[in-house]
C-alpha cells in the first residue's frame, strides 16, 4: 500500500501547519488537521437508516480516522472494516477493524464490498475522480455507497472554525476543504463510472451536510 506521502492521500502533510502557512512539498507541519468531533450519533443514525447494513454484509468505511463509526457499525454487521492513511489515528484506533490504506488506491479486489460509506472525507482529497473510481471498483454490482460532505455557500465555510482553532488563521479554511461539493458536482464526478446517483438530501445533525446515495449498476 502507498505510504502517507503518496499523491492523492490525506495526511497532515497536506494540511496547513500550525504556523499558519501551507506546507511545501518537503515541509512537515507540527500538527495536522483534527476533527472537531470523533462521533456524531445523530449523523450515524441517519447513515444506518439509509445504508441498511445486514449482519453478513461486507461494509467499508473510507477515511475512518480512529474508527469510531466502524466500532458503532459493528453492532449491525460483522463484516465492517475501516481504512485511513493517518498512522497517528490508527495507533489510537478504538477498534481492531481499521487498517492503513490510501482511499484513492485501495488494496482490495474488485467487487469486494456490499456497501461503502465515507463521512466528511472527500472535501479534503486532492483527487476526487480517483476516489470515486475506487469506490466503483471495490463495490459489488447493485451495492450502495453513501457519501456525506459539508454544505457550504463557499469553499471552506464550514472549516473556518477549525482553521482558527488550529492555525489561528481563518483564511486557511480553503486549504482544509479543497473542494466545495454539491450533489451536482458528485454526479459530474461519477460520470463514466458504473456508479449512478440515487438521491441526495440535506442532513441536519450537528451542522448541515449533504448526503448522496450512489448505486453501482449491475
Amino acid at each position: 500500500m502507498p505510504r502517507p506521502d503518496a499523491p492523492g492521500s490525506v495526511d497532515s502533510k497536506n494540511i496547513p501547519s500550525s504556523s499558519g502557512k501551507a506546507p511545501t512539498e518537503t515541509a512537515q507541519p507540527r500538527t495536522g488537521y483534527r476533527m472537531a468531533f470523533n462521533f456524531n450519533s445523530a449523523l450515524f443514525k441517519v447513515l444506518v437508516k439509509h445504508l441498511e447494513p445486514e449482519e453478513e454484509e461486507k461494509v467499508l468505511d473510507l477515511g475512518c480516522s480512529r474508527g469510531f463509526y466502524v466500532k458503532a457499525m459493528e453492532d449491525y454487521t460483522r463484516g465492517v472494516i475501516g481504512v485511513d492513511i493517518s498512522e497517528d489515528s490508527l495507533k489510537k484506533a478504538v477498534t481492531p477493524k481499521v487498517e492503513y490504506g490510501d482511499i484513492t488506491n485501495l488494496d482490495f479486489a474488485e467487487d469486494s464490498f456490499d456497501k461503502v460509506y465515507s463521512l466528511h472525507t472527500i472535501e479534503h482529497l486532492p483527487e476526487l475522480e480517483q476516489f470515486f473510481s475506487e469506490v466503483a471498483r471495490v463495490l459489488k454490482p447493485g451495492g450502495t455507497a453513501i457519501i456525506i460532505y459539508p454544505w457550504e455557500l463557499f469553499r471552506g465555510m464550514q472549516a473556518i472554525g477549525a482553521a482558527i482553532r488550529q492555525y489561528r488563521n481563518p483564511l486557511l479554511a480553503r486549504e482544509i476543504h479543497r473542494h466545495r461539493l454539491t450533489p451536482k458536482s458528485i454526479r459530474r464526478l461519477i460520470a463514466g463510472t458504473p456508479l449512478t446517483h440515487r438521491k441526495s438530501r440535506l442532513v441536519f445533525a450537528m451542522g448541515v451536510q449533504y448526503m448522496t446515495i450512489l448505486t453501482k449498476r449491475t
